[in-house]
């Protein structure tokens, strides 16, 4: 009983750890996006793209939870619910990179606003971060499978 109480914590913080980050990240982006749309409706799709950045880690952190909850069973042994536990916490500790990408992804909406040639440069700085979710999800994926 107690791995699958261990599996069911790390589950728990897979997906909702980055789902904190996430709306963070995203209300950042998204208020960002609503100023600039008030001047420059065009803009809409952009500042779109810019606040759905940070949505990728409660995706992995969902894709993660899910397996998680897959291998639960009520014979699980300690150890088993250990590797799930870590495999939480590595995917949730990673998924709140999305607190530091929402600034970008503002500062990006703004910047493509008044210079739409750097539409690009700031999608690729807005998502440099998520090298870190990917880094957390490929952890806790190893973690699950072992």
């Amino acid at each position: 009983m107690e791995g699958f109480i261990l599996a069911a914590i790390g589950a728990g913080l897979a997906v909702g750890l980055p789902g904190l980050g996430s709306a963070i990240g995203s209300g950042l982006a998204g208020a960002s996006a609503s100023g600039v749309i008030a001047e420059k409706k065009q803009e809409f799709v952009t500042g779109l793209i810019f606040e759905a950045l940070p949505q990728t880690a409660v995706i992995f952190g969902f894709v993660i939870a899910i397996m998680i909850v897959g291998a639960i069973n009520v014979d699980m042994s300690s150890l088993d619910g250990a590797k799930m536990l870590g495999a939480g916490i590595a995917m949730g500790i990673a998924g709140l990179t999305p607190i530091g990408q929402g600034p970008v992804a503002a500062a990006g909406i703004g910047s493509t606003a008044r210079s739409p040639a750097t539409k690009v440069n700031n999608i690729v700085y807005t998502a440099i971060p998520d090298l870190s979710v990917i880094m957390g999800f490929v952890i806790a994926f190893m973690l699950i499978s072992a």
